[in-house]
């Protein structure tokens, strides 16, 4: 009797950890260059003394949806969005992270910054400080950044062969954790533009609905198995 109980279990988990994934998404709707991500699972099978094998649900990791999230206008010069493939390197003091929120600023010595204050990397891997005596901000496509006068340096822009192996953190970095990180070729800069989060709010909402839905059915199943049980257990010694 307790398998049925134990599947319940195991489904019920499952069902919570997607409903924690699903809520994220949603809260994450307007945040820049924000990755969905989707929960994988599988059946794992648990060899009982009998012979007989009962199927679980085992929480077997995370899907990122990399997909481009739509581009806005947004007329700063230093708000840049990637056309295609790769990631900026920005240099955090957890080591060298990637992103694609290019939503950048100066700090007070001219140094290209996230808005949480980590250092944006030319293909040098060398921070990126602007002439403060020179305004103007220009990027190119291929991200050639003019620093003012005759000096210019590039972006470092890099992809990963697959990108599922990287980490999410906070402030929308990845973490390499150890995948392999090489220059990419291609892709075009649009500067005073952002990406925007490519979470699909009515396909998270219907997701919810549908993970309510199955939550509810699971523990319709668990008391049952319960109200199974204590009936059992009240007419056995009636048996005797």
């Amino acid at each position: 009797m307790e398998n049925a109980i134990y599947i319940g279990l195991s489904q019920q988990m499952a069902l919570r950890r997607h409903m924690d994934i699903t809520a994220n998404n949603l809260a994450n709707m307007t945040t820049t260059a924000f990755k969905s991500v989707a929960p994988v699972f599988q059946e794992f099978l648990s060899d009982e003394k009998q012979g007989t094998e009962i199927s679980f649900v085992q929480d077997y990791g995370m899907y990122h949806d990399k997909s481009v999230g739509q581009i806005t206008g947004t007329g700063r010069p230093l708000d840049l969005a990637i056309s295609g493939d790769g990631f900026f390197s920005v240099q955090t003091d957890a080591g060298v992270r990637y992103t694609r929120n290019g939503n950048f600023k100066l700090d007070a010595e001219g140094f290209i910054t996230t808005n949480s204050g980590d250092f944006l990397l030319d293909e040098t891997g060398a921070t990126i400080q602007m002439d403060l005596a020179n305004p103007d901000i220009e990027v190119a496509a291929d991200g050639t950044i003019n620093l003012g006068g005759q000096q210019s340096t590039k972006l470092e822009l890099m992809k990963f062969e697959n990108d599922q192996l990287l980490k999410q953190e906070g402030n929308g970095y990845f973490n390499p954790d150890g995948a392999e990180a090489e220059p990419v070729e291609g892709i075009k800069i649009l500067q005073g533009s952002l990406e925007g989060s490519n979470v699909n709010a009515i396909l998270e909402m219907t997701s919810m609905i549908e993970i309510m839905r199955s939550y509810t059915s699971a523990q319709k199943l668990l008391d049952a198995e319960h109200d199974m049980q204590m009936k059992t257990i009240e007419e056995l010694p009636s048996m005797n």
